[in-house]
């Protein structure tokens, strides 16, 4: 039976006291662990779980460490991970007296111990037998990684035979950066447990040159052509000053290199700006031809004022010239404040117009386990996120 653990939470608080580096490679060995035990691999499981349990010696890990076990048994019925999975139930019981997998320990601990007796009256006693021989064993979670130990080539999960002494262990793939390490070996297995760090995507934007840039909805900074983006489920965002902006959701592989098209288009706002700049222009245009009816209204009224004598007619079209002028110059006043505004209104709007884009964001979360740390109360602990 298959089962599944939501939340994984090992709190140092109950656990031995741990150095801080036994607890970061119990961390990374419970990283690989847990991403065997996924894909099912639970014979390569039970060694780093176990391994991790001799760094930090948390209950959670015991319990883990005897389901990879039990599982394993299931798939090679090898007796010797019956009596381990007992001890690690038994280890849990013992050192979580309030767990809250005590139910399940218990029932499975049962099953194992009825296996046990059974094994046994068939004559095939089950013992765990400790290895004797060097060798070292790897375990990295990702596939098509080249492993190496002293420039030889080796297999993950598998133990590897190799004299007493230090060696050079080293593990590369494409998109990762490569790692490097010295290990030494005793009388007994080292186990080497890897987890490369991904090297970031390099994201190629083709847009304008004022364009601005997000990443999950934070804003990034363009290097030249380019932005480097960690591996994963992203949502890049482009915008600019009067222009719609657009989101794309990519999967970046680890080193990857994208090239993204990302053509705006303006937005109503700044379409709607033409308009608004002819209209002042026109408003301009009448102010100024009145403008200039007014003035040769006002030549033609000063030119009449100049006679001397002026006779009825002359007076008439003097008293006429001067209402023309005095209509026209308020008109083109009244025309000239309205292009003034208009002018203003489009230029706010031309300068306003500036989309942020927040409403077509949303942060991508992965939907991988993790393996991190947290705090409980005064302590801090490790929690795993994830189901397997």
């Amino acid at each position: 039976m298959k089962t599944t653990i939501v939340i994984l939470a090992l709190c140092f608080a109950s656990a031995q006291p741990a150095r801080a580096e036994d607890r970061a490679k119990a961390e990374e060995l419970f990283r690989n662990a847990a991403e065997a035990y996924k894909k099912g691999l639970f014979d390569a499981a039970a060694v780093l779980f176990e391994q991790a349990y001799d760094n930090l010696k948390a209950p959670e890990i015991a319990f883990s460490a005897a389901q990879a076990h039990r599982l394993q048994f299931q798939a090679d019925k090898d007796p010797t991970h019956v009596k381990r999975a007992i001890e690690l139930f038994d280890a849990y019981l013992r050192d979580a007296p309030n767990g809250n997998k005590r139910k399940d320990a218990a029932v499975h601990r049962q099953r194992m111990q009825e296996l046990l007796r059974e094994i046994e009256a068939a004559g095939a006693p089950a013992v765990v037998v400790q290895p004797e021989k060097p060798s070292i064993y790897i375990s990295v979670p990702i596939d098509n990684v080249l492993l190496t130990v002293d420039g030889k080539p080796v297999e993950r999960y598998t133990a590897i035979e190799v004299p007493t002494g230090e060696h050079t262990v080293a593990a590369s793939a494409d998109g990762y950066f490569p790692e490097e390490r010295k290990i030494p070996v005793g009388q007994g297995r080292a186990v080497v447990a890897f987890d490369p760090k991904p090297k970031p995507s390099a994201v190629t934007i083709k847009t304008q040159a004022d364009a601005r840039f997000a990443i999950d909805g934070r804003p990034v900074l363009l290097r030249g052509s380019q932005i480097e983006v960690p591996a994963g489920k992203r949502l890049i965002t482009v915008m600019a000053r009067g222009r719609k902006p657009i989101s794309k959701e990519v999967d970046l592989a680890p080193g990857q290199e994208l090239t993204l098209d990302a053509p705006l288009e303006p937005t109503a706002q700044r379409r709607a700006v033409k308009w608004v700049v002819i209209g002042a222009g026109s408003l301009a245009l009448v102010s100024l031809t009145t403008g200039i009816i007014s003035i040769a209204a006002d030549f033609s009224a000063s030119d009449l004022r100049d006679k001397n004598p002026l006779t009825a007619k002359d007076e008439d079209d003097y008293e006429r010239a001067r209402d023309r002028r005095d209509t026209f110059r308020s008109v083109s006043l009244i025309f000239g404040a309205a292009s003034l505004l208009t002018a203003g209104a489009a230029m706010y709007m031309y300068y306003a117009d500036n989309p942020s884009g927040e409403a077509s964001l949303r942060p991508i979360e992965s939907g991988k386990g993790g393996f991190t740390p947290v705090t409980f109360g005064d302590g801090l602990g490790i929690s795993y996120a994830g189901g397997f």
